[in-house]
């Protein structure tokens, strides 16, 4: 049984290429420099081209010939909006919504042929195996497009998965491999490999990595999806761990909540075991790279992350979420907007400097001027998120498409307050995605304490310039870490020395900087320690 969502074709209607040949020329007319432009051209033909009619093996001739075009066009239009913050500006999301839409239509087209398979056209019959491969790749690329800029793939995407995994199976090349080095993973795998990779993928939560941590994920998952199976029959044995799906659902994942009509399972127990002999061989003392996990990561990051991989490969991600109540909670993004929320002072203020350091710009300014400059003090706004759970130290968060305009990035901080009068909390965003209707989904996760702001003033190391930025301290307590100062990214290795000024009391304090204990997207954490003046 198939079910594919294809475009009636029609006859007589024109497409710019009806083979391979044709395919080529109007390829080699397009502007290579220009990939947006050439992706929207792509977007057209293609989907023009799904409405044509071809004879199967014709169409499939045609869109090799345009595969590595298609990669090469991806590959520069992802550079335009990965690893940028969220949500995307117009421009790179409708770059975004095209990339999604080519690798769909790509998708389509190698369907139109997948169908010609199993209805028996011996024209293009004996290359099932690469057929059924190709449409699995074109949904990878989709998957890996939205992945990229902070979105999930939508349900058609998984009815479309599940119907070629079905249709591999009927045709019985579900396990035959096949040769691809354009997706640069491995040189082999087969239909069933490339269905289980789309599952690992979303099983190890992308939206909570760092970009360099989900390449190198990426990569291992790649070379350990044949490990993983597609079983009609759950394994039962004590080392197995097999995950339910139904196919007939437009999710990854069975929801549990009723017999599955179409059932298979994950069996992740070999992938799993794979995880488990590295990280013992990285305790042992083994190098990242001599156990294939590259060299871009450290041991003790690399055993931290097959951890973290191993443990999320055991349960499926929940289903998404609707606001069980209308609470909502304030939310403050951007460290200066942040310092102002929470109090904080003094960033534009000349007066409020009493350092040697605001005294020479005055004195500067006053020269040249004749007067100190004088900026205004922007008072921190809040923004009203509402709230999916709160756990522990972790909560999530659903902010709504006209709630706010600012934009977050993996690893950045927010400050939040429950109400008026309640204290407030300092988060770190650790997974964040753009759901189906543009609202932006948080999960952030509180430290100990509650942020003071602090004033830190430097000297620049090359140019002498003296500034001001803000800082938060979270102070020492029971029970808390000692106390630790978060800056903006980048200003401690631009001073060459510094002062913290108390910001109401308008006076100097005798701490330093001890150490940096963590970094992320926008700040850094430093062990404060007291110095002698």
């Amino acid at each position: 049984m198939t079910w594919f969502s294809l475009p009636p074709i029609e006859a007589g209607r024109q497409a710019a290429f009806q083979d391979s040949r044709s395919a080529t020329t109007w390829l080699a007319g397009q502007p290579q420099a220009n990939a947006p432009a050439m992706l929207a051209e792509f977007v057209a033909q293609i989907q023009a081209f799904n409405t044509s009619r071809v004879a199967p093996d014709e169409r499939f001739r045609t869109l090799t010939a345009l595969r590595s075009a298609l990669f090469a066009v991806s590959g520069e239009c992802l550079r335009r909006y990965e690893n940028k913050p969220l949500p995307l500006p117009r421009a790179e999301k409708g770059i975004q919504d095209s990339l999604r839409a080519l690798w769909r239509a790509a998708a389509v087209s190698c369907l139109h042929c997948l169908r010609a398979c199993l209805e028996g056209d011996s024209s293009i019959s004996p290359h099932a195996a690469k057929v059924a491969h190709r449409a699995l790749c074109c949904l990878r690329m989709e998957q890996l497009s939205g992945h990229l800029g902070g979105v999930s793939p939508d349900g058609e995407f998984w009815r479309t998965l599940h119907a070629v995994l079905v249709s591999a199976e009927t045709l019985g090349v579900a396990r035959d491999l096949v040769e691809d080095r354009l997706l640069g993973e491995t040189k082999e795998s087969s239909v069933s490999g490339q269905y289980a990779m789309a599952l690992l993928l979303e099983l190890a939560r992308p939206f909570a990595l760092p970009r360099a941590q989900f390449a190198v994920m990426t990569r291992w998952l790649a070379r350990w999806r044949e490990q993983a199976r597609i079983l009609v029959e759950p394994d039962n044995g004590p080392k197995s761990l097999c995950i339910a799906l139904d196919l007939s659902l437009d999710r990854p994942f069975s929801d549990n909540l009723r017999a599955p009509r179409l059932p298979r399972w994950l069996s992740v127990g070999p992938v799993l075991r794979k995880i488990g002999q590295r990280i013992e061989a990285l305790a042992a003392g083994e190098s990242p790279e001599s156990l294939r996990l590259g060299s871009t990561l450290s041991a003790q990051t690399c055993s931290d992350l097959l951890t973290e991989l191993a443990g999320h490969l055991k349960v499926p991600p929940p289903l998404p979420q609707l606001p069980a109540e209308t609470r909502t909670i304030a939310v403050a993004c951007g460290f200066e907007n942040m310092y102002g929320v929470i109090g904080g002072t003094g960033l534009h203020d000349a007066s409020l400097r009493p350092s040697s350091f605001g005294n020479q710009l005055s004195q500067a300014q006053l020269a040249v001027f004749g007067h100190v400059v004088q900026h205004e003090e922007k008072a921190g706004k809040s923004e009203h998120w509402r709230v999916l759970r709160r756990d522990g130290c972790e909560i999530a968060l659903l902010r709504a498409m006209d709630a706010g305009e600012a934009r977050l990035a993996l690893r950045s901080l927010v400050v939040l307050q429950s109400g008026p009068d309640e204290p407030f909390m300092l988060g770190e965003v650790r997974s964040l995605n753009v759901g189906g209707d543009g609202e932006l989904c948080v999960v952030a996760r509180f430290f100990a304490g509650e942020p003071q702001p602090l004033l830190m003033e430097i000297r620049d190391r090359t140019s002498g310039a003296a500034s001001r930025h803000p800082a938060l301290m979270l102070p020492t307590g029971d029970g808390m870490e000692p106390a630790s100062l978060f800056i903006p990214a980048g200003v401690a290795a631009r001073a060459a020395s510094f002062r913290l000024f108390e910001v109401q009391a308008n006076s100097p304090l005798s701490l330093g900087l001890e150490v940096c204990i963590a970094r992320g997207s926008d700040h850094e954490r430093w062990r404060l320690s007291h110095r002698a003046d």
